[in-house]
């Protein structure tokens, strides 16, 4: 990163911002043209959990190239200024890349939709149907990379205990 005093080098502030983050932008790539979609998603264990239909211009591109990058982004707000070159953005974001593979086991997809669910629902305990499970694609990303940068909320913030 550039602007090293930017990163957030505290996992537990990465990882919070993961937690917080409603969304997740995924970048995917075909025939090197890029293609990104924006998913509701879980994150535990290093892992990110998606969830989708069974078909569509994703899925046909992760059976090609099942190589991600994704971010997030939190507490976003537009700073003004007399100076229009002094305009900018408050925010904490996070950005990863890892490797996409498809949940095939229905014990594991609701392990995954638990993860997802936990994370929008204060009801942990869900019931899913084998054919709610059958039409659903659950896709786990092995987290390779997270770097974590903060922008706009003074010094010393990024890592703090």
């Amino acid at each position: 990163m550039r602007r090293k005093e930017k990163e957030i080098k505290n996992k537990n502030m990465i990882e919070a911002i993961l937690q917080e983050a409603d969304h997740c932008i995924v970048a995917l790539s075909s025939n090197n043209n890029p293609y990104i979609v924006p998913m509701n998603f879980g994150y535990k264990n290093q892992t990110l959990y998606l969830h989708s239909s069974n078909e569509g211009k994703k899925i046909e591109i992760l059976k090609v190239n099942n190589r991600v990058s994704f971010g997030v982004e939190i507490d976003i707000e537009l700073v003004k200024d007399q100076n229009p070159c002094k305009w900018g953005m408050k925010y904490k974001s996070v950005v990863g890349c890892g490797y996409a593979y498809f949940i095939e086991d229905s014990k594991k997809k609701k392990e995954a939709l638990d993860i997802i669910m936990a994370k929008y629902s204060k009801n942990a305990n869900f019931e899913y149907s084998e054919t709610t499970l059958n039409n659903l694609t659950l896709i786990r990303v092995e987290v390779k990379e997270l770097t974590g940068k903060i922008s706009g909320y003074g010094s010393n913030v990024a890592n703090k205990e």
